[in-house]
């Protein structure tokens, strides 16, 4: 085993090994929950749950001995009042980690992060944990089973202890998950997690005051933005990019960036640039320029433990050395033996170029100010323009906007009438809720933008964006007195579009032109009548077409879930609610957008699972009912098509493109389902019953000897 993919585990706290408790510790927008030894009675989610007032939760499991029967239902329930944030399990322990996958929903919406194995010596008995990241070893962990390491004891071989069959596949099959900025610095900093950050996306936030503006970039510097970014550049611009991966193909994208931002900016300060990044793309020209470096990384190599070891080193501390072209020296944290730093010719002429930063008190404290604040808190410099909430055009909510901007300006105009006018307008508040906007579960103010992944606001819509690692897709709902309704409502339209982006990916002739068809004209006639009468949301045609389509969006969601097995997503990646007041002085009136992010596998995994044909008796191929026929009719989602009914299956009078829903009364799940159950019928040469539905025909039986 490699040496750097495992740590050994820290030394157990002295907790009794029956007894609960916990300790809480808050680092910008992360809070960290410590959980030690037994989950029982003591364990009180409400209590825990109050105690979080942060969007992001890290969970710390790693002296949990045991969760108790009462434990586990208090567990569930604070993950149940943890739904409206992000909750991120690490360091769990052996038992901990064996519960969370054995156990039908103990792991919720919680994402697993890392966790302990157990190793013993053969030698000396000893006993070892080594530490296991998921992000990060996700290959590694499927070979664990068999594995070794030498034991730091005696030098004999630590093996790893038994587990249950399929443990490790479980822990490694697991959906792939983002991980929140402030969280992925939390992990790199505080637990000294060597996790990079998500590659498939870029984020840029930050915030200004007066002529100074601070940047936090993350994500692949190959996606940077130029123009946006020179748009949020000051006269004093410091880019922070600790979060940033940075490879050769950043190099030309930073390049544009600097052309376009230089020319704007007095000085460009560069915090945490990342290891290979001054060599690579910092000029001995923009030195001389306006560019200073505050800090860099760099990865020294520890010849006693062979392994990299990256030290973050402050320019200004070290300034005297680096400019000599001279690294300060450092200690390895696991042998403490001393590194050298040997840089190359590249980076001895930056280093060496590295000017000094004049003395700035009010850069230094905005600066200081700046880096503690969460991602959340700060401007989203990749939108330049923030959004409003949409309000449709028949409620009437951009006259009251236009009434109260009038009513402001006569309050202003009038002096001795702007008493009286403010006393009515107040009455008129009073009546009226105005719209707030409110992102995730917690309400916000008006002003809150919407997140990012919202490109489409149009009542009852949905659609999906191909990623580079997944596929997103997103849901919105009507207009719900009842969020819970407009919740659910918004994940059947995000996986009814899952549903439609699949079938637009199988390459099959069948498919195309024999199940498309079937439900693709349902489909678009269902949802375009809900949309042709959007104007008159109050009448009966726009409820009835809004009921019929959320009807058949819940039918195709149900037979994703009951026939797309472990690719389809457990649970929504994010979500977001508005609140706008109703006409009329009615309920308030909720708008909801769920998003789901599926990985570019299980993607790959449905478009085989409903398409591959399997062969059965007689020659006969069938393909698992695809959930979109459920458009068309509740009994065509589930069980399985015919493509071709084989010599067997046709004189019995089965018809190509026929769904067979069950086989004697027993419902049909999927073609491999029915493949075997016609097979075992054909082997026994016993009559079968088979319920078949044909598009445009009724229900009908079918008996079919063989």
């Amino acid at each position: 085993m490699s040496s750097a993919s495992t740590v050994n585990a820290p030394s157990t706290r002295s907790h009794p090994a029956d007894k609960f408790s916990w300790e809480r510790s808050v680092k910008g927008d992360v809070t960290m929950l410590s959980m030690h030894g037994t989950l029982n009675e003591e364990f009180e989610a409400k209590k825990l749950a109050e105690a979080v007032k942060t969007k992001n939760v890290v969970v710390a499991m790693a002296d949990v001995r045991r969760i108790a029967s009462f434990g586990m239902a208090e567990w569930m329930d604070f993950l149940r009042r943890m739904s409206d944030r992000d909750v991120y399990l690490v360091e769990c322990s052996t038992y901990a980690v064996s519960q969370l996958n054995l156990v039908s929903g103990l792991l919720g919406q919680a994402k697993l992060v890392s966790f302990y194995s157990s190793y013993r010596c053969s030698g000396c008995n000893t006993a070892s944990n080594s530490l296991f990241l998921i992000p990060r070893d996700r290959q590694i962990i499927r070979d664990l089973p068999g594995s070794e390491y030498q034991c730091s004891n005696c030098g004999g071989a630590s093996r790893l202890e038994e587990y249950p069959a399929a443990f490790f596949d479980t822990i490694s099959n697991r959906d792939a998950f983002e991980i929140d900025d402030d969280v992925l610095t939390f992990f790199r900093n505080q637990l000294k997690y060597d996790l990079t950050p998500d590659l498939a996306r870029f984020r840029a936030v930050g915030t200004q005051l007066e002529d100074i503006s601070y940047m936090r970039l993350s994500g692949q510097l190959a996606r940077l933005p130029s123009d946006k970014l020179a748009h949020a550049a000051r006269a004093r611009t410091i880019m922070d990019l600790e979060g940033v991966a940075f490879d050769d193909a950043g190099v030309s994208a930073w390049e544009e960036c600097m052309s376009t931002i230089l020319p704007k900016v007095k000085q460009l300060q560069l915090h945490g640039c990342p290891a290979g990044f001054l060599e690579a793309a910092v000029s001995v020209a923009d030195l001389r320029d306006a560019v200073k470096v505050r800090s860099f990384t760099y990865a020294y190599e520890c010849m006693r433990c062979d392994a990299m070891r990256p030290r973050e080193i402050d320019v200004a501390a070290n300034l005297e050395d680096l400019v000599m072209g001279k690294l300060p020296d450092s200690a390895c944290p696991t042998c403490k033996s001393t590194l050298i730093g040997m840089p190359s010719a590249d980076l001895v002429a930056v280093l060496k170029a590295l000017p000094a930063r004049d003395r700035d008190p009010v850069l230094e404290k905005f600066f200081g100010k700046a880096r503690q604040e969460a991602a959340a808190k700060l401007e989203n410099l990749l939108v330049v323009t923030a959004k409003k909430p949409m309000a449709p055009a028949s409620t009437g909510r951009g006259g009251l906007f236009a009434v109260l901007g009038l009513i402001v300006v006569v309050l202003g105009a009038v002096g001795w009438f702007a008493i009286d006018a403010w006393r009515n307008q107040k009455q008129i508040e009073n009546k009226i809720v105005m719209p707030t906007v409110v992102a995730d579960a917690a309400p916000a103010k008006p002003t809150f933008p919407r997140p990012d992944w919202i490109t489409e606001d149009t009542p009852s819509s949905s659609y999906c964006q191909d990623m580079i690692n997944r596929v997103m897709c997103v849901g919105v709902s009507s207009y719900r007195t009842n969020r819970d309704e407009a919740v659910g409502e918004a994940n059947d339209a995000a996986l009814d579009e899952l549903v439609n982006t699949v079938a637009l990916k199988v390459p099959e002739t069948f498919f195309k032109e024999s199940i498309v068809p079937t439900y693709a004209a349902a489909r678009n006639a269902q949802l375009g009548a809900v949309h042709a009468a959007e104007a008159e949301r109050t009448g009966d045609a726009y409820k009835n077409a809004q009921k019929a389509a959320a009807a058949s969006r819940r039918i195709v969601t149900e037979a994703l879930r009951a026939t797309g097995s472990a690719a389809v997503p457990a649970q929504r990646s994010d979500w977001h609610w508005e609140e706008y007041a109703a006409d009329g002085g009615g309920p308030n009136e909720q708008l909801v957008f769920v998003r789901y992010d599926v990985a570019l596998d299980a993607v790959r995994s449905l478009v085989e699972h409903y398409s591959v044909p399997v062969s059965t008796i007689g020659g006969a191929s069938l393909v698992t009912a695809f959930p979109g026929l459920g458009w068309e009719s509740p009994d065509l989602a589930s069980g399985a098509v015919v493509i071709k009914p084989g010599t067997k299956l046709a004189r019995s009078g089965v018809k190509a493109e026929t769904v067979i829903v069950a086989i004697d009364d027993q419902p049909v799940g999927d073609a491999l389902q029915l493949s075997r159950a016609l097979e075992a019928a054909d082997k026994a040469h016993t009559e079968v019953h088979l319920k078949i539905v044909t598009p445009g025909a009724p229900t009908a039986t079918l008996s079919v000897k063989l």
